[in-house]
């Protein structure tokens, strides 16, 4: 069984990219073929990680045509490209459309959360959807003090200082203008983003919320491994208004990091309030929550140690082979010419 990954470089679906390498690599590690080398004929699945740019519809068609078996996977919904890119909420409706379209082609879609697929079946897909977490790799994800010191002398951060830090891309949607606003209260702790910018990505008013940062905010875009940031950073704090599953959550939990994060419906399986992590609602609730696990060690360690046992099950390895067992029934049940099940 040879399966070709179609993941087109777009800057729009960076967080797709990344996903959809690391799960080739977990499961290259079980032994598949796997290829993304998108001039490649020869293989007996097509597995789509991007649904941009167009041209990918055009593609998945023609290989449906061919009677290949196709499997869909959801890193995006309408809902989450919403405060991205400028315009993202004007064409929301658009994007909906477009990607239930897109997603319908498929054999197969794979959601990452039980949230994305209740808002895919909302937006009208009706191919089969199941529920598959993106998996994070803990062999690489582990806490190492050698990378705390690196990240922390790279960026001329004392070793004294408590570090407060957030990962994702400077943008509307992942929180940045919430980021100063709590940075401002909390002055006796350093904050630090590490994410990339763009021009795609609201600029003007992305430049506001960095212009108007107090001085214990740090912003971060040259970082080579995030998980220097990981080892550096103490506290992992997210503001995102909309996650599918959350990547950078799942690597705080692997490295051993106590976590504040926004109360969101994607997170329900993943964090649980007061036992994973402190899950909050608004700019005084994070403040609040991060105030409290800076200062109750016993309190950090305990959220600590509930999360990496529970991050166990969203290891790459195990999903990686979850993933090749739906490859295999997917194969059999399309060979039979009967429905797929979810």
């Amino acid at each position: 069984m040879r399966v070709k990954f179609l993941v087109t470089p777009v800057g729009l679906m960076m967080g797709n990219i990344e996903s959809a390498r690391r799960l080739r690599n977990a499961l290259m590690r079980e032994g598949l073929d796997v290829t993304d080398d998108p001039k490649a004929e020869d293989f007996d699945i097509l597995h789509v990680h991007t649904p941009v740019p167009p041209r990918n519809f055009r593609i998945v068609r023609k290989v449906k045509k061919r009677g290949k078996p196709i499997v869909m996977h959801a890193h995006t919904t309408a809902e989450d490209s919403e405060g991205t890119w400028t315009g993202s909420r004007a064409l929301s409706g658009i994007t909906g459309i477009y990607l239930t379209r897109f997603y319908n082609i498929g054999d197969l879609v794979l959601a990452p959360s039980a949230w994305t697929k209740d808002r895919l079946l909302a937006r009208g897909v009706s191919a089969p959807i199941s529920v598959l977490s993106n998996g994070v790799d803990l062999e690489r994800f582990q806490f190492d003090p050698a990378r705390r010191q690196r990240f922390r002398s790279k960026y001329g951060i004392p070793d004294g200082a408590k570090v407060v830090y957030a990962i994702g891309v400077v943008c509307l949607k992942k929180g940045i203008e919430v980021f100063p606003d709590v940075a401002k209260q909390l002055p006796g702790l350093r904050f630090v983003w590490v994410g990339r910018q763009s021009l795609l990505y609201h600029p003007l008013k992305v430049r506001r919320a960095m212009k108007r940062s107090p001085n214990n905010v740090q912003f971060v875009h040259d970082l080579e491994d995030i998980v220097d940031a990981h080892s550096g950073g103490d506290l992992f704090f997210t503001p995102s208004f909309a996650e599918n599953q959350g990547m950078a959550v799942m690597e705080a939990m692997a490295v051993g990091r106590p976590i504040v994060a926004r109360n969101l419906p994607s997170y329900k399986g993943l964090l649980e309030n007061e036992n994973t992590a402190l899950v909050c609602t608004g700019t005084d609730g994070f403040v609040s929550g991060l105030d409290r696990v800076s200062k109750d060690q016993e309190l950090a360690e305990t959220l600590v140690k509930n999360a990496q046992a529970s991050i166990a099950n969203h290891d790459i390895r195990k999903v990686a082979r979850e993933l090749a067992s739906i490859y295999k029934s997917l194969l059999g049940t399309i060979s039979k010419g009967k429905d797929v099940k979810t």
